[in-house]
């Protein structure tokens, strides 16, 4: 393949590793004078196809510096599906500016598109090189052990479990319903149990996707419960679904579509909150990180930001290697390879929900397999005193 430019895409919902990962990128490509110029598509795919970019072959040490500890998407994101026309005005694009070789970091519905533009260039008789790099919340893409953004947002989630704990601790209220993100898995949810060192500490109930939402045995178990403690913790996936697949709960408005036209996901906290006042008579709270889960930059991950470097260098290398239509996907902590190159034709449209052997009918949903994988990826949790028992 003849020499060309380089070109960045970041998709989909940012995290706190989105930057480090892009960072990573642009500090390889910049090593390599065969890489030609670096440029970055500003909102995803949607930049584009609008041939909206921004050249970051000059960036400075102490700028890439920066970038890498900063969460969100310094390029814009975006969750567009172009037409065939506009596909069309991409290639023009690219033309233009020499682009032979495109990044794309994102999730699932990023990796499809980087097949798609690959796809589209190949019948336009235009030559292209296009390398995948996993990025999601959600650790929900498939052929790679985990995704970079995963581990930050989870801690982020697990140390959340453990202060909510100790917040109730310190003043008895009844029952909080702790929500986290996760359309359709449950990771991020079931990384709520690493806070557990105790019987009685939080989380005390956990919900996940995978696993069918009944509410009579939720009522029933957290009736029990606060019989017997005075107060308990629920954690529940954003995704949660009942027997026959549904979501327990829902946004129905067409306003609160995003741009795939999804219905929005988020508020089932708040839904079992009414739930439980309802049928248990029981004062209880709900709690909604939302957006913070995933852009909290004070929690993240050492693995995280390390897995979000590598995968960022590894693209740059396997562009050089002369691969193409491939993603970058980690092996699992302590193989020596530590990532490989898998094709996204094996990647896009598929997900990768938690295993069937790491679920369980238990309170916590999650078997100790699930915690011996999460926990090195989280890293450490602050640890607190114990309460302190009563005087004899």
């Amino acid at each position: 393949m003849r020499a060309g430019n380089l070109m960045i895409v970041q998709g989909g919902g940012p995290t706190a590793v989105f930057n480090a990962g892009l960072a990573s990128v642009i500090a390889e490509a910049a090593r390599e004078p065969g890489m030609g110029k670096i440029f970055g598509a500003r909102s995803g795919t949607k930049g584009l196809v609008e041939g909206d970019v921004t050249e970051l072959t000059a960036l400075s040490a102490e700028e890439l510096a920066t970038l890498r500890e900063s969460p969100g998407a310094a390029l814009g994101s975006s969750r567009f599906s172009p037409t065939d026309d506009e596909m069309q005005r991409m290639v023009g694009h690219l033309r233009r500016l020499d682009v032979r070789r495109l990044v794309f970091i994102g999730g699932n519905g990023t990796m499809r598109g980087a097949q798609l533009v690959s796809d589209v260039c190949r019948a336009a008789d235009f030559e292209v090189q296009v390398i995948g790099v996993p990025k999601t919340v959600d650790n929900d893409i498939a052929v790679t052990d985990r995704c970079p953004g995963y581990a930050s947002a989870a801690r982020y989630i697990a140390q959340s479990t453990r202060d909510l704990g100790m917040d109730l601790r310190g003043l008895p209220q009844p029952v909080t319903v702790l929500e986290t993100m996760g359309r359709s898995v449950g990771w991020l949810a079931a990384a709520s149990t690493l806070a557990k060192s105790a019987e009685d500490d939080a989380p005390h109930l956990v919900y996940l996707p995978e696993t069918p939402f009944r509410k009579d045995q939720f009522l029933s178990a957290l009736d029990n419960l606060v019989r017997q403690q005075g107060w308990a913790v629920v954690v529940v996936s954003e995704g949660a679904r009942d027997g026959d697949g549904s979501m327990v709960y829902a946004m129905s408005d067409p306003s609160h579509m995003d741009p795939l036209k999804r219905p929005m996901t988020g508020g089932v906290g708040q839904f079992l909150a009414g739930m439980v006042g309802e049928n248990l008579k029981i004062r209880c709270r709900s709690e909604r990180p939302g957006l913070l889960g995933r852009s909290s930059i004070a929690l993240v991950s050492a693995q995280d930001r390390k897995d979000a470097d590598l995968t960022g260098r590894a693209a740059v290398q396997a562009l050089l290697a002369g691969e193409t239509e491939k993603m970058v996907s980690l092996l699992p902590l302590g193989d020596v390879r530590e990532r490989e190159l898998v094709p996204l034709s094996e990647v896009a449209g598929h997900e990768k929900t938690i295993p069937a052997e790491w679920l369980t009918d238990g309170p916590l949903a999650v078997t100790e397999a699930f915690r011996k994988y999460a926990a090195p990826l989280v890293g450490e949790l602050f640890n607190y005193c114990a309460p302190f028992p009563r005087n004899t």
